[in-house]
């Protein structure tokens, strides 16, 4: 899927995030927009596509801190002069306390 073709709503969303990929390879990353079919994460390296990944970052709401966790796929990684490298992932599996804080982010 190319940024092009994006059907859902995006949320600017600024979050340090986790990117673990299959072979437990952690990589630091920070969010930059979210939607309720994936993220995008701004990464210091390139990832290859279509590998399957974790997806993990904590979001503040109200008084509280909750952990968004999901299960996904990388559908791009691409150079960006501003923020090193533009990663996609693709949400394949997110539990339902994670689907609750993303519809309450995009509400907002």
């Amino acid at each position: 899927m190319s940024q092009k073709a994006r059907v859902s709503h995006r949320h600017t969303t600024r979050h340090a995030a986790t990117l673990t990929m299959i072979d437990e390879t952690r990589h630091a990353a920070s969010t930059v927009d979210l939607s309720h079919g994936g993220v995008s994460l701004q990464t210091d390296c390139q990832i290859k596509l279509a590998q399957y990944c974790a997806v993990s970052f904590q979001v503040q709401l109200g008084d509280a801190s909750h952990n968004v966790l999901a299960m996904g796929q990388v559908v791009y990684s691409d150079a960006d002069a501003e923020l090193g490298f533009k990663t996609g992932v693709q949400f394949l599996r997110i539990d339902d306390a994670s689907v609750d804080v993303i519809n309450r982010l995009l509400q907002a």
